[in-house]
C-alpha cells in the first residue's frame, strides 16, 4: 500500500513553497481514501500549505516503487513525504529518499522480513526516514471480533448447540496489516467460548466484493451469526447479501468493519453495522503537522520519538453520533493551534479528540 503526500507550504513571504509527496493505494470507488484527502486538504490550507495527492490501483502495487521514485526525483521535487507500502516498495522508495536528501514518514504495518534491510526503525540505515506511524492492525481485529461475539451472543444469535459461528471478508495481503487484522479475529474467537470461525476469504478491498464474498460465505454457511469484515466497504457490501436472507441486522446477524469512515459510521448510526474499529482519521493530521514543524526545524521526535502508534477507537450506536460528529467537521479545526511552529509556547502536541473537537467548533457535543 503507497502513500505519498505532498505538501507545498510558504514559509515566508516571497520564498518558494514547499513540497510534500502522498501516495496512497486505491481502488475502484473507493470511499476511504478520499475522506483521508479531504482532512489532508483542510489540515494544509489552515497551515498554508497544498497537499499534490497520488494514487496506486492496488492491482499493481509492485511495480508501483517505480513510479514513486520517478515522481520523488523530478522536478520540482518534494521536500517531503509520506508513504504508504505494499511488500517490496519499502526499500527503494527510502532509499531513493535518502539520496535526494528527502525526508519522509512510511505509514506501516511493514512486513517482518523487510525490517532488517531498512534498519528497522527510523534514523538507523536512512537517516531521511524520519519516523513511522502505524495503527496496531491486530488490534483492531480482535476489538471487532470481540464486540461482534459479545453482541452476538447477548442476541441469542447462535445454533442449536450454542455456537456463534463466524466467517471473515478479508482485505489484501499484500498489505501486512491485512494478516493481522486476520490473526486478531482468530484470538477473538478462540477467547470466546462457543465461538466457531469457520473461512476468511481475502478481497481487494471492493464493496462489490463485500457483498459477493459474503452472498458465498452464506451460502457455504447458512449457520452463519457473525460476518467481520476487513473495511468499512467490505461490511457494508456484505451487509446488502445479509439482508437478502431475511436476517435482521443488530439482532440475528452482527456485521462490522475496520475503519471508522465517514461512511462506516453512517451505517452504525442506520443500524446496519453493528460496529466499525480503526484509528482516526485525525491521525493523518497528526502525521502532517508533525512534518510541518520538522519542515520548519521543529523535530516531533524529541517529544513523541520516531515510532508512533496511533489510539484506536471503536464507534457503536452508542458512540457513532459522536465520531460522526467530528469526521464532518475538518473544516472548522484550526489546526494551526496543532502545531509548535505556530505556537511556540506550546510544551506538548495535543491530538486527542476532546482537544480536536475544542478547536473545531464552540458548539455543545452531540446528545
Amino acid at each position: 500500500m503507497l502513500l505519498v503526500v505532498v505538501v507545498c507550504m510558504p514559509v515566508q513571504a516571497g520564498s518558494l513553497k514547499k513540497r510534500i509527496a502522498v501516495f496512497t493505494p486505491t481502488t475502484e470507488n473507493n470511499t476511504y481514501w478520499p475522506q483521508v484527502y479531504r482532512l489532508l486538504n483542510a489540515v494544509a490550507n489552515d497551515l498554508g500549505i497544498e497537499i499534490s495527492p497520488h494514487e496506486f490501483d492496488v492491482q499493481d502495487r509492485f511495480s508501483k516503487h517505480i513510479e514513486g521514485v520517478r515522481i520523488l526525483s523530478q522536478a520540482p521535487r518534494p521536500d517531503a513525504a509520506i508513504l504508504s507500502v505494499a511488500y517490496g516498495n519499502t526499500k527503494p522508495l527510502l532509499e531513493a529518499a535518502e539520496t535526494l536528501g528527502i525526508p519522509v514518514f512510511v505509514q506501516g504495518p511493514l512486513f517482518p522480513s523487510e525490517l532488517p534491510e531498512i534498519g528497522y526503525q527510523p534514523r538507523k540505515k536512512y537517516g531521511r526516514w524520519v519516523g513511522y506511524f502505524y495503527q496496531d492492525e491486530k488490534e483492531k481485529g480482535y476489538r471487532l471480533g470481540c464486540t461482534l461475539l459479545s453482541a452476538a451472543r447477548t442476541a441469542g444469535a447462535h445454533d442449536a448447540n450454542g455456537d456463534i459461528n463466524v466467517v471473515g471478508i478479508g482485505g489484501d495481503f499484500t498489505w501486512f496489516g491485512s494478516q493481522l487484522r486476520k490473526e486478531g479475529l482468530r484470538q477473538a474467537v478462540d477467547e470466546t467460548p462457543g465461538a466457531v470461525l469457520l473461512q476468511v476469504v481475502p478481497t481487494k478491498w471492493t464493496q462489490p466484493e463485500g457483498a459477493r464474498v459474503a452472498a458465498l460465505l452464506l451460502e457455504r454457511y447458512p449457520q452463519t451469526n457473525v460476518v467481520w469484515a476487513a473495511s468499512d466497504q467490505l461490511a457494508i457490501g456484505a451487509c446488502e447479501s445479509l439482508a437478502d436472507t431475511g436476517r435482521i441486522l443488530g439482532e440475528t446477524a452482527f456485521v462490522g468493519g475496520l475503519d471508522l469512515s465517514l461512511n462506516g459510521l453512517r451505517h452504525v448510526q442506520n443500524a446496519e453495522l453493528y460496529a466499525t474499529v480503526a484509528g482516526s482519521m485525525f491521525s493523518y493530521a497528526e502525521i502532517l503537522v508533525y512534518l510541518f514543524d520538522y519542515l520548519h526545524g521543529i523535530d516531533f521526535a524529541d517529544e513523541v520519538g520516531t515510532v508512533i502508534s496511533t489510539s484506536l477507537y471503536t464507534a457503536t450506536a452508542a458512540n457513532a453520533k459522536f465520531h460522526l460528529f467530528l469526521s464532518q467537521q475538518y473544516d472548522c479545526v484550526q489546526f494551526k493551534r496543532l502545531s509548535k511552529f505556530y505556537n511556540r509556547n506550546m510544551e506538548r502536541y495535543d491530538f486527542s479528540l476532546g482537544h480536536i473537537m475544542h478547536l473545531a467548533t464552540d458548539q455543545s457535543l452531540p446528545e
